[in-house]
């Protein structure tokens, strides 16, 4: 046979598929020596070059391949994951594009195309892992929604605009607002009290950062991080009705006038559009004694409101690595408990893995105080191995805080396994916990987080109070449920984050308000349990949680979620036996969209408007772009 190009190739690919590497290397040499353009030998070894770990003669021999033959493809494609692992994003994304141009028919290649353009428009950051500096750059120049290019000579008569110290309006700002109203008046809208605004902050070098997406009005969320310092608009005769005399322009002075107008329950409605830039800092940490003054007038502001509040605490939050100066600087609250120290009920359902039960069981266990009386109750769902008898025997007959178990076996229906434990326990509060759960157990965490959640559900505007839970691999799995966020209309805010994450000024390291929060880790006066009929038996699985909260919620209680309270919640793990998840989510979301239509259909006032209703990562609406996540 003639030792042609095609022989020497059909030999070397012969050779690369059974992994004889120096015999595939001689016959693609053999077919370039002589055709030297031949752009598949010139590909195979490049790939050969690849699995050898000599990236930069790969790279070369692929770029060489793609000039002598663009339309092979495969060529463009193995240039693209070469330049990709060098964290070339542009070059990455271009050869991606000539790859997906070459193969029409590979439609997984165009979806790679799209994740890299993201990538090369974002210098490598990921949507996903929440709103970083670059992706805010790129949004600031390319997608941010102008404002108007000319500012009226008396924007908004008969209203008072309040800038902050170190706060720069952009231009067209008032304009804006003035269109806004403008638009509900004729939209028949009622007026509000008063307007606070979105915010980012700028560095001495004019460089924007930080952006500060912000929702509908949450009390507790703004006592944790309090949010009209940068730009507010008050109506003057809602102010001259209240008895406020106009505001002040020292910060300190500003913050107590603030607290004053929020004593009088003005109606205050949040823009979603950046108007306004605030300084930072000379490295971005405000003063201690400003912090101290203000932790001063909030206190007296919450006492003043009859909360039990017996300290405030300036908090911030620094992300390692992080570009935003000094972090995001905000409050911690302790709350006072009874004196005479309540009953808590801990129900905790489960089926066998002792494993896990025990874990859960051991934390509850640890959390022992004297400002709380516990009693547990395991809810057994059909247990049948020998080490969750001789879990349930040596927890019944242990010395100090014993368990006790009820029979649940049937058909997993977790709604009526823990009405059954509420109506046979006998505390004051209920914590429903999942067998799954436990204390996160890592120092300079809070140890007393079952105290958080009391002093929390105690509180007569509360529904429920919820933990922050992570993922065994120290993710965010739980800091809130938002019905009508995501693409399924209800999902957890800031899930799979980094706990300590940046987005919409750290909102889960601060005590904040959701619609709902999941029953994995949830408390709830037992009397108020009782009385809305506990969780719906037709919602065995999923969705439960969330409509017992809404229906709270329709009563005028509030849900929140407490920081001070970390747990890991390994989600699933216990689930294995209990049918198709998939199933079980899809008929919890009929359900819900059944019952609350209205909250199904977005995520409505505890969502910053400006952020994507579509995913819950916190991103800019603008950025919903396909294959970036």
């Amino acid at each position: 046979m003639a030792s042609t190009p095609q022989h020497w190739y059909s030999l070397g690919e012969q050779a690369l598929e059974r992994e004889h590497w120096a015999e595939a290397e001689a016959a693609l040499w053999e077919c370039l020596a002589l055709q030297p353009r031949h752009a598949a030998a010139l590909h195979l070894l490049g790939r050969l070059r690849a699995r050898q770990g000599r990236r930069p003669e790969a790279i070369r021999l692929q770029r060489e391949s793609t000039r002598c033959d663009p339309g092979l493809g495969w060529n463009a494609f193995a240039l693209a994951e070469l330049l990709e692992e060098q964290n070339d994003w542009p070059a990455a994304a271009g050869a991606m594009a000539a790859a997906a141009a070459a193969l029409p028919h590979q439609p997984w290649i165009a979806r790679r195309r799209q994740r890299l353009e993201g990538l090369a428009a974002l210098d490598g950051e990921t949507l996903a892992d929440g709103l970083g500096p670059a992706a805010y750059r790129y949004w600031c120049r390319q997608l941010e929604p102008p404002l108007p290019p000319l500012e009226p000579a008396d924007p908004l008569p008969g209203w008072q605009v309040c800038v902050g110290a170190g706060a720069q309006l952009r231009a067209g700002a008032l304009g804006w607002v003035a269109a806004e109203l403008k638009r509900r008046q004729d939209a028949g809208e009622r007026l509000p009290d008063g307007l606070y605004a979105d915010e980012d902050l700028i560095s001495p070098t004019g460089e924007r950062f930080g952006p500060w997406f912000k929702p509908g009005w949450q009390p507790e969320s703004f006592w944790s991080t309090p949010w009209l310092d940068g730009l507010s608009v008050w109506r003057l005769d809602w102010l001259q009705q209240a008895g406020l005399s106009p505001p002040p322009a020292a910060p300190d002075a500003l913050f107590a006038w603030q607290l004053q107008a929020l004593a009088c329950q003005p109606r205050l409605v949040a823009l979603p559009r950046i108007l306004v830039h605030c300084r930072a800092a000379a490295g971005g940490q405000p003063s201690a004694r400003p912090a101290i003054a203000r932790s001063n007038l909030l206190h007296r502001h919450l006492r003043e409101l009859g909360e039990a509040v017996t300290a405030v605490t300036p908090h911030t939050v620094v992300p390692p690595g992080s570009a935003q100066p000094g972090g995001v600087a905000g409050f911690r609250f302790t709350w006072a408990l009874p004196s005479s120290p309540p009953l808590v009920s801990v129900i905790v359902p489960s089926r066998d893995r002792p494993d896990l039960l025990a874990a859960c069981l051991d934390g509850v266990d640890r959390a022992q105080t004297p400002r709380l009386r516990l009693e547990v109750w395991v809810v057994d769902n059909g247990s049948r191995q020998q080490a969750s008898a001789e879990l349930q025997r040596r927890w019944q007959e242990r010395p100090g805080l014993r368990a006790g178990w009820l029979d649940g076996d049937g058909p997993f229906n977790w709604s009526l396994l823990n009405n059954g434990a509420a109506r046979a326990a006998r505390g004051d509060l209920l914590l429903f916990l999942n067998n799954d759960v436990h204390p996160l157990q890592r120092r300079g965490h809070h140890s007393g987080w079952l105290e958080s959640l009391a002093a929390q559900a105690l509180r007569p505007v509360v529904g429920c109070a919820g933990a922050l839970l992570l993922t065994p691999a120290g993710r965010l799995q739980h800091a809130g449920v938002l019905p009508g966020l995501g693409r399924d209309g209800c999902a957890h805010p800031y899930r799979d984050l980094p706990p300590d994450h940046h987005v919409h000024r750290s909102r889960s390291s601060f005590l904040t308000t959701w619609p709902a929060l999941t029953g994995a880790c949830l408390m709830v006066r037992r009397p108020l349990f009782l009385e809305a009929g506990g969780f719906d038996p037709a919602l065995p699985v999923e969705g439960n949680d969330v409509d017992f909260c809404l229906r709270l919620g329709a009563f005028g209680l509030r849900h929140v979620l407490t920081p001070e309270a970390v747990l890991v919640h390994a989600e699933g793990s216990s689930r294995h036996s209990r049918g198709d998840d998939r199933a079980a989510r899809h008929a919890g979301l009929t359900g819900l969209r059944q019952r609350w239509p209205a909250a199904m259909a977005g995520p409505g006032l505890c969502w910053p408007g400006a952020s994507s209703a579509l995913h819950h990562d916190g991103r800019p609406r603008e950025l919903q772009i396909p294959g970036w996540d």
